[in-house]
């Protein structure tokens, strides 16, 4: 049977995809959990899932801590992709995002050239 500590497990070693299959085999209330977002979250950087990331970060805006940090994270993230592409409207909605979600993201941000002078 299929769980989200054997997501965490798989995405802790880095794999990915196969942390991402197992928490699609999850069943929707499980996978619908912070902790199953969570684990989502994390793979969704390395899979290039961008839009499920976004909506996933948008979720666990109203979390605990964790969750929130984990958003804020992703939305830093998002700002970097979005500047690469050259759209820094909504690279700066992203910080935005980010800050309204965690402040502390700020100091990461700051030490980050890439989105520092959207601050």
């Amino acid at each position: 049977m299929a769980s989200v500590t054997e997501a965490e497990g798989l995405a802790e070693l880095g794999l990915w995809q196969d942390a991402w299959e197992v928490l699609e085999d999850l069943p929707a209330h499980e996978g619908s959990a912070p902790a199953a977002l969570r684990v989502k979250l994390a793979c969704c950087l390395p899979l290039n899932a961008w839009e499920t990331g976004r909506h996933i970060a948008d979720l666990l805006r109203e979390g605990d801590e964790a969750d929130r940090r984990n958003a804020a994270t992703f939305f830093h993230a998002l700002a970097v992709r979005w500047l690469a592409e050259g759209d820094r409207y909504a690279a700066g909605e992203a910080v935005k995002a980010a800050l309204s979600t965690w402040p502390k993201q700020r100091l990461k941000m700051l030490e980050d050239p890439e989105v520092s002078d959207l601050l």
